[in-house]
């Protein structure tokens, strides 16, 4: 029973520790892009996916710290 109990508790914390590394990917691409987001995508907010697919459209014309956001998703 303890065994269990320890494997959920592992499960439940790696679940935890994912949700907040996924949160703060989003939170840089966030501040990363939201001049160019505003820029070029005002039309599409706030629809993250719309805003996401006309930042992929415009990627020639972002600023290099956007850029980089989508660069290292291996996007």
């Amino acid at each position: 029973m303890r065994k269990l109990i320890f494997i959920l508790a592992a499960f439940i914390g790696f679940a935890a520790l994912d949700a907040a590394a996924a949160r703060a990917a989003m939170d840089r691409q966030r501040s990363a892009c939201e001049r160019d987001s505003h820029k070029f995508c005002a039309a599409e907010e706030p629809n993250a996916i719309a805003v996401e697919k006309c930042l992929r459209a415009h990627v020639g014309q972002l600023s290099k710290a956007c850029k980089r956001q989508f660069m290292e998703k291996g996007r």
